[in-house]
């Protein structure tokens, strides 16, 4: 577990009070940026905090109603005939507590626990996968950023979850109890297998690598597809749209790898905008004809800069940073 330093809680104390100094931040800084535990711990407190309404409920600071209210938070109660510990002692209790109730999840990147709803949230860290194992044993990967809510145990008739963003499913078989992922758009059905689901503002992807999957459109038209393995869906506004898995780059968040054989420079932009998390885009002189710009070659773990400096190698095309997009022409 993350051992937090005296002298940190000191400082992260001070800060939320507003009575920090640059030094201070300075020292902070460096702790967090030291190993992504830091930053986890870091984080995980300024939410019990805020949470607590110490700074966006309170018109005028009281750290006494504070600290009982982040005791709500934590589901402690307060004796109240008891003296009250100096702030930096309580300060301390108060972290080390979060720490040791969040345990492992929080260590791993997680931000913990809706009440209101009963069911557990978990979500990835913005910079890590994570993986965790649901009550029912079945495993999954959280891309970074993504997040899955399900209850503490799931009842006899459904294993249901919620997913928003992209994960990867490894469901354990049980004929009585369909295992069922809701997305903003779609639901899902499976009784046993393995696959990936990518859920965004614009599409949600499905890509099944062993058994089959009930692809369902949550719409009025209620649209179902029966998705097997080495087969993909997307469902956008416009509808379904059923695709051949060629390649295994819909796992390169995993893995880090992107394959491409004699694969057309519209979707070798695609894969990587979706790898990397850019906008990349051909102009429109390389979408008049993706064909004959077709690149092959294997990519593993390397930098986006440097893979685009490979492309130009290949098949000579160049880039260019437009705002936020990269665009690739030819000379």
């Amino acid at each position: 577990m993350t051992s937090l330093p005296e002298h940190i809680a000191i400082i992260i104390e001070k800060q939320l009070k507003g009575l920090q100094s640059s030094a201070e931040m300075k020292v902070l800084e460096e702790w967090r940026a030291a190993t992504t535990e830091h930053e986890l711990f870091y984080q995980q407190v300024l939410k019990l905090w805020e949470e607590s309404g110490a700074i966006l409920q309170e018109p005028v600071f009281d750290a006494q109603q504070a600290w009982h209210k982040l005791d709500q938070a934590l589901g402690h109660g307060k004796d109240e005939t008891a003296p009250a510990p100096q702030p930096k002692i309580r300060f301390m209790a108060r972290v080390l507590l979060a720490a040791c109730l969040t345990g492992i999840l929080f260590l791993a990147g997680w931000m913990f626990f809706k009440k209101d709803t009963g069911l557990l949230h978990l979500e990835a860290n913005a910079k890590a996968n994570k993986q965790l194992t649901l009550p029912d044993g079945s495993m999954v990967v959280l891309r970074e950023g993504a997040s899955i809510s399900f209850p503490k145990k799931f009842n006899k008739k459904e294993r249901a979850v919620i997913l928003r963003g992209d994960a990867y499913f490894d469901v354990q078989p049980d004929k009585d109890r369909p295992f069922r992922v809701q997305t903003v758009r779609a639901n899902l059905e499976v009784i046993g297998t393995s696959f990936l689901v990518n859920s965004n503002q614009q599409y949600d992807r499905l890509v099944v690598t062993i058994g089959k999957v009930a692809f369902i459109n949550r719409e009025a038209t209620g649209e179902r597809h029966i998705v097997s393995a080495s087969e993909a869906a997307v469902l956008d506004k416009s509808g379904f749209n059923m695709q051949e898995v060629k390649d295994s780059n819909y796992l390169s968040w995993q893995t880090g790898i992107l394959q491409f054989d004699n694969t057309p420079i519209d979707r070798v932009a695609a894969e990587l905008a979706d790898h990397y998390s850019r906008y990349i885009q051909p102009d429109s002189l390389l979408l008049a004809r993706p064909e004959l710009y077709a690149i092959t070659a294997r990519f593993e773990k390397q930098p986006l800069e440097q893979v685009l400096d490979e492309l130009k190698l290949l098949v000579n095309i160049r880039y260019r940073k437009q705002q936020d997009t990269i665009i690739l022409f030819k000379p």
